[in-house]
């Protein structure tokens, strides 16, 4: 009974209208009332009939409002969200910003050793503010490793005039080599960047970078799409918890060994030599000092690889 009497009081202005058009019908077939009467009677059942429908419109509108405040919720739980190109840019670029903390899986670490290393520093530094850096890239110290590292991209390439077609085992040696020199001179540089760069054993096609706003899945290149995760989210925890455990496993750098060290703004080849031999790296023998020269200036000179 409750339910069939609050089906009448939410519907009553529809059973008004519904009414009047009977009664206006049969008046009006009856020639009972007047022409005049029944247009009166006319404009008030559309009266009654309009306010029904902005009623009705109303609720609708309350309705999709409240659709809309839940796909929001449902994108805010998952939010993974496809970016490519300058968009690419940008987000990574507003993760630097204010973030305490990076975490960098990939292959050589070119684009994090170029920019988001010491952008990140510049960042802190003014508040004085400390910044921990997760670093596992390939390990150096084994070629074939690399050469398989290579030969994936170059089979991977777009065309036979992609950049990839030109890479070599002892460039991506010497990338690497480049991006862990530039830890430690970065370490040495700003007191409170905690670094720890891992080796691994390893690669992968994708390269993953998590800072406190968000998880960016990116390839080679702005030109290839990018995957978003927001912090606080089921999916970013998940891979925040993923990325711990296989930075766990791959071979540790012991950084603090050449924490103490003075290195000069750009390191010469000697310190270079000294750097890589308390690490306990074994740079190739073929490596002169111009060649470890440049490999300083690279390390910490380089321009954006995707600018």
């Amino acid at each position: 009974m409750l339910r069939v009497w609050k089906m009448l009081t939410a519907y009553v202005d529809v059973a008004v209208a519904f009414a009047l058009a009977v009664v206006i019908l049969t008046l009006d077939i009856g020639g009972i009332a007047s022409t005049k009467l029944v247009q009166s009677a006319t404009m008030a059942t559309l009266a009654v009939v309009a306010i029904v429908l902005l009623r009705d419109r109303a609720r609708g509108d309350t309705r999709g409002i409240e659709i809309l405040k839940s796909v929001d919720a449902l994108q805010k739980q998952m939010d993974v969200r496809v970016i490519s190109g300058t968009e690419c840019n940008r987000v990574l670029t507003d993760a630097r910003r204010d973030t305490d903390r990076w975490m960098f899986r990939g292959g050589t670490g070119a684009y994090i050793r170029a920019v988001t290393l010491p952008e990140c520093v510049s960042a802190a530094r003014p508040r004085r503010r400390r910044l921990e850096f997760r670093l596992e890239i390939l390990d150096p110290m084994k070629p074939d490793l690399c050469r398989e590292y290579v030969r994936l991209h170059q089979r991977l390439a777009i065309s036979e005039d992609s950049p990839e077609q030109g890479w070599t085992v002892d460039e991506t040696r010497r990338e690497l080599f480049a991006t862990i020199l530039a830890a430690c001179w970065h370490q040495q540089r700003y007191e409170f960047l905690d670094i720890d760069v891992r080796l691994s054993s390893a690669y992968s096609l994708l390269r993953y970078e998590l800072s406190t706003s968000c998880l960016v899945f990116t390839q080679r290149g702005p030109e290839f799409p990018a995957m978003v995760i927001n912090s606080g989210t089921p999916a970013y925890l998940s891979w925040e918890s993923e990325l711990h455990v296989t930075f766990q496993q791959a071979k540790r750098l012991p950084l603090q060994s050449v924490k103490s060290m003075q290195l000069s703004l750009v390191p010469s080849a000697e310190e270079v030599r000294d750097v890589f031999r308390m690490l306990g790296i074994e740079l190739p023998a073929a490596y002169t000092d111009r060649d470890l020269e440049k490999l300083s200036e690279l390390a910490l000179d380089s321009s954006d690889p995707y600018a």
